[in-house]
């Protein structure tokens, strides 16, 4: 199989579980009429559709851990579905998930067509929230499922969220690993000192 039909069916595969997280979140919408992961929903589609146009990559990781870690950290959480009998209201859920949003968009949007899955260098971006911490992108995600699993707190989705972080953070590394080999990157490390939380990591 070539690298165009493996990217062809790659493609197919991520449309097919946005578009199942989303229908199980809009499911339970209609039959409780009480709107859950709403915020998950909305950064997983505009993610979704973001690598599917994304550029080529100057420098690319090649270790098998990177290329684990990406769609472990970029889409497990796909796998979630509403539950929980004990959940945060959702007058509180969803406001948690819509603040991790913003910051991923904002962040994506710095990014545009430069968002990658594996470890790669597509450019180095240092402006809005860029500045605050290296990989706000993650930081978002990290807002939003904690947010989603709050509302939903089965065990499935806890140990989904569990395994999502585990890969944000191998990913973390591995890109740094790709990145750090580009001067502006090191001169951007010295200047931004948090990964994904500010003043804590």
């Amino acid at each position: 199989m070539n690298r165009r039909a493996v990217t062809y069916l790659t493609n197919a595969g991520l449309v097919v579980l946005c578009a199942l997280f989303a229908w199980a979140n809009f499911s339970s919408w209609r039959a409780t009429g009480r709107p859950t992961g709403l915020g998950s929903t909305i950064l997983e589609g505009w993610t979704a559709a973001l690598f599917l146009v994304r550029r080529p990559p100057s420098d690319v990781s090649f270790k098998a851990l990177a290329w684990i870690a990406a769609p472990v950290g970029s889409f497990v959480m796909l796998l979630a579905r509403p539950g929980g009998a004990h959940g945060i209201p959702h007058l509180y859920a969803e406001p948690i998930q819509l603040v991790g949003v913003v910051a991923a968009l904002a962040s994506l949007g710095v990014l545009g067509r430069s968002i990658g899955i594996v470890a790669a260098n597509r450019g180095v971006r240092t402006a809005g929230p860029y500045r605050l911490v290296r990989h706000p992108i993650y930081f978002g995600y990290l807002v939003t499922n904690t947010g989603y699993v709050l509302e939903n707190p089965t065990a499935r989705n806890l140990a989904l969220f569990t395994l999502a972080l585990a890969g944000q953070l191998v990913r973390i590394r591995e890109e740094e690993r790709v990145l750090v080999r580009d001067d502006s990157y090191r001169r951007y490390m010295s200047r931004v000192r948090s990964r994904l939380v500010p003043y804590v990591f």
